[in-house]
């Protein structure tokens, strides 16, 4: 090898052609002589680059999907560099946009065409509706509509460029994370080797078949040896190709591991440290796997294991308190015994056989498959049994091993049959500071999980995050495991109790861009839904100060909390009121975005204010025509739909009741309520807002006379959704309290609401049939008649063909016209009943009691008494 030339590749920036949609990648190209003592010198160095075009990117394109693509395909860029090129594809894309010189696209907050204007009519949002338009509103329409479009186009990229930013900001972090760690595993098992290599003298490949021989040895203290001076060859990747050559190395060592891995810890460490060496390269993997190595090693682990219990079964000592004792002894406190000197030399010995098994473990759970079958040998349970143990390199081993086992379901039902959690929380907080993030990043895995999160609440996780929310390093793991506890209803008030309300208030305040804290805003929509959590977020000028800033950055995310605030009843809510205008003037802004309308008009449906001059506010700025645009079927997306409709029954009260119905509002609420008849939060806040119409004369006139509201509101009575039945029923008792006329018309509707199977067959009668009637309640009469006494009857009757199941209070179907009737009773009732709203039931029959009576003729029926009067009595029979 000595000598010998090869070309490297380094690869170096990334960045976009100045020119076309494309992105260059800039790499060197080294000559590099390598020597016989293994040192390497760089002869020629080639600065080159390589350009990837994109040339169908476009607005529509899934731009992290693309980045993936990219670096999956191109060698020269490091997978740790997606984020990186995802923020160019972005630049790309806002490139390809500028240039691009077709129309703007349809805004995202459309324009939409106003009840009282023809539809070939265009007008601004805050324009009055009028058939007599000319065509100077048209052209005004169309100008701030493709302005709004514009800016909101705009707005809404630069916000994904901001996102996106956020993004490659979290990943290169992550990705320095995991650097980090992996360099502080590979010092770890340097100082591992050095401590083996200190047992020796140095190695030397030309002495291979020596060691090879030593092997064969029956002497342990010479296989260990032998052993020894293999490993410290393997560690030297120069050696490979002459040590992987070897026939029978390999196969031996795993051979030894097998035979006498149980009598020699140093052994087995020796013939590991071979085999880790070669799991740090992934192409020598089938070479690992060929040997057993990986189920040996599992084996190994737990022997190791077993054996520590069975020393704590037995004397009483586990390694946690022997390293407490000798971290005393190193502070002068005590003095270790000759037995806990020992039993600290063993611990230490087995923690470097752990870890260095751990980590070929963990290189060869790259393959999904060999990662599958460690599950089935219990590597779960093995890697929680380690957090038992104080070595710190070992713990950040083994959260990193099960951080990553944690993805998979049935990996993490086994880590809470361990007690996972108890057993991580004694480490939140600990001094250091890498154990610390690999504990919480584990534990935010874990959190996904709503049992696993109620443990964690138990084990005090909130008290304890939320000391920890203003620490940068830590800040996103942590306010991402707060966002998973906080989204548990149960759990909110906890957050009261501790300092995280104001401390997320200050973050709030704090912060410039909240789409790069997407934990952040997160937890604090949570929290803000919390009564006495919001009532905390509002103390003193916070409020106002919130607000403030609110109206200051236009941050649709910082609008979501104000939102949730706006829902609290009481104090909080009246606190609204000096904003109420300020916030519609925002919500009628040529240049707001599709995100923040949501937001503010939202916030405006929530303000209920009793003593707020809402008129005043409707005349200054025409605000009913305004959101009669928006109301429309079709015009605007079903999200800012809905809010408008809350909004406009917020606004209804005495004064405003007269422009509503002159605005068509309410006869346009009343079509949505057939379009989003089979939605049932639409249904329900339509029919809040025609209980606020029905309040007032002119909207209740509106409604009651040119709609057909009422059959709406009877049918809505069947609905499955209690909340809508509640308010439906709520509605027609206003109609029946404030029209006489309504009223009746409103019992009889109810009254078919309910029958209406009966109805359905007593409207087609069959001659010759049968009929059965049962009455319920206060009901005696004959032939299912209502009368006063308190009997249930069932009636036969022979002639006709209603079946009528009668409640107190209504009048059942009618018997059987002239026939016969076998009553249930020992006195029998038969004959013909009196029918329902007013008409004469009239018939006589044939009465056989059950007694020795004889039979009787029964008597014609009498009237009944309307809709809920008596029915007629049938005859008597004999008793």
């Amino acid at each position: 090898m000595a000598g010998e030339v090869k070309k490297k590749i380094k690869p170096g920036a990334i960045e976009l052609h100045p020119e076309e949609l494309a992105i260059v990648v800039q790499y060197e190209v080294q000559e590099v002589s390598t020597g016989a003592d293994g040192a390497q010198t760089i002869l020629n160095r080639e600065q080159t680059s390589k350009k990837i075009s994109v040339k169908s990117l476009n607005d529509k394109t899934n731009i992290p999907i693309l980045a993936k693509e990219i670096v999956d395909k191109c060698k020269l860029i490091h997978p740790s560099k997606v984020g990186q090129v995802e923020q160019l594809l972005y630049d790309l894309q806002q490139r390809a946009s500028s240039n691009n010189a077709s129309p703007p696209s349809p805004s995202p907050v459309p324009t939409p065409v106003a009840a009282a204007t023809p539809a070939s009519d265009n007008f601004t949002p805050d324009s009055t509706p009028s058939a007599n338009s000319n065509a100077s509103s048209n052209g005004q329409s169309g100008k701030s509509s493709s302005s709004r479009s514009s800016r909101s186009s705009n707005t809404s990229k630069a916000a994904a460029a901001a996102q996106a930013t956020a993004k490659v900001a979290r990943a290169e972090q992550e990705a320095a994370e995991r650097l980090e760690l992996q360099q502080r595993r590979q010092m770890q098992a340097s100082q591992i080797f050095k401590v083996q290599q200190r047992l020796y003298e140095n190695a030397f490949l030309d002495n291979l078949d020596e060691y090879v021989e030593g092997l064969y040895e029956e002497e342990m203290p010479k296989k260990v040896r032998a052993t020894g001076m293999i490993s410290q060859l393997f560690r030297n990747t120069e050696n490979f190709e002459t040590l992987l050559r070897h026939e029978t190395l390999l196969g031996t060592l795993a051979r030894m591991l097998r035979e006498d891995g149980k009598r020699s810890i140093d052994l087995c460490t020796n013939i590991i440290s071979v085999f880790f060496s070669i799991s740090n390269f992934t192409q020598f993997h089938g070479l690992i796997m060929a040997n057993q190595i990986g189920a040996l090693t599992m084996d190994l682990v737990d022997l190791e294991i077993k054996r520590t219990e069975h020393r704590v079964m037995e004397e009483g000592i586990s390694p946690a308190m022997v390293a407490q004792k000798a971290l005393e002894a190193s502070q002068g406190q005590v003095q270790l015994g000759e037995r806990e000197k020992k039993l600290l030399a063993l611990i230490q010995k087995q923690d470097r056989l752990l870890y260095i098994c751990l980590y070929m473990l963990l290189n060869l759970a790259e393959d999904v498959e060999v990662e599958r079958k460690m599950k089935k040998k219990n590597v779960v349970v093995y890697l929680v049994k380690m957090l038992d143990r104080s070595n710190v390199e070992l713990l950040i081993l083994a959260t990193t091993f099960l951080k990553k086992l944690s993805i998979y379901k049935e990996n993490k039902e086994k880590m809470a049959e361990c007690s996972i959690v108890e057993k991580l929380m004694k480490f939140v907080p600990v001094l250091n500071d890498v154990l610390l993030m690999s504990v919480l990043r584990l534990l935010h895995n874990l959190s996904f999980d709503s049992t696993l999160r109620d443990e964690m609440v138990k084990f005090g996780i909130i008290p304890k995050a939320v000391d920890m929310m203003t620490a940068p390093r830590f800040q996103p793991v942590v306010l991402g495991l707060l966002y998973h506890v906080s989204m548990e209803d149960r759990f909110k008030t906890f957050f009261t109790f501790s300092d995280c309300v104001p401390k997320m208030y200050d973050m709030l305040m704090r912060v410039q861009d909240l789409r790069q804290t997407p934990e952040l805003i997160a937890l604090a929509v949570n929290l803000t839904q919390h009564p006495r959590n919001a009532e905390v977020l509002c103390e003193g000028d916070r409020f106002d100060r919130l607000v403030r800033r609110a109206f200051q950055t236009c941050d649709e995310l910082l609008f979501k909390v104000v939102r949730n605030l706006s829902q609290q009843e009481g104090g909080v809510k009246r606190r609204f009121g000096p904003y109420v205008e300020q916030l519609v003037t925002l919500l009628k802004a040529p240049d707001i975005t599709a995100e923040l309308f949501v937001e503010v008009l939202g916030t405006l449906a929530n303000l209920y204010i009793p003593e707020f001059d809402y008129m005043g506010l409707v005349m200054k700025h025409n605000l009913l025509n305004f959101l009669a645009t928006y109301a429309q079927p079709g015009a605007v997306d079903d999200d800012i739909l809905l809010e408008v409709i809350m909004f406009v029954g917020v606004l209804c009260n005495e004064g405003t009741a007269l422009p509503l119905v002159e605005s068509r509002l309410v006869n346009t609420l009343f079509v949505l309520m057939g379009e989003k008849k089979e939605d049932d939060e639409f249904v329900l806040q339509i029919a809040f807002s025609f209980h606020k119409f029905l309040l007032y004369e002119e909207t209740r006139h509106a409604l009651l006379h040119y709609t057909q509201v009422v059959y709406y509101l009877v049918d809505l009575l069947q609905d499955k959704n209690r909340e809508v039945r509640k308010v439906a029923d709520q509605c027609l008792d206003i109609i029946m309290d404030t029209d006489e006329e309504w009223a009746i018309r409103i019992r009889n509707l109810k009254f078919e609401s309910f029958n209406q199977e009966w109805l359905e067959i007593a409207s087609h009668p069959q001659d010759g049939g049968s009929s059965n009637a049962v009455l319920n309640g206060n009901g005696g009469g004959g032939g299912g008649g209502g009368g006063m006494g308190n009997a249930r009857v069932n009636a036969h009757g022979y002639g006709g063909a209603d079946d009528a199941e009668m409640d107190y209070g209504m009048v059942g179907g009618g018997g059987g016209y002239g026939g016969y009737g076998n009553g249930d009773l020992d006195h029998d009732m038969s004959g013909g009943a009196g029918g329902s709203d007013g008409d004469v039931g009239i018939g006589a029959g044939w009465g056989q009691g059950l007694s020795e009576d004889d039979m009787m003729m029964g008597s014609t029926g009498t009237p009944g008494l309307g809709g809920g009067g008596m029915g007629g009595g049938g005859g008597m029979g004999g008793g």
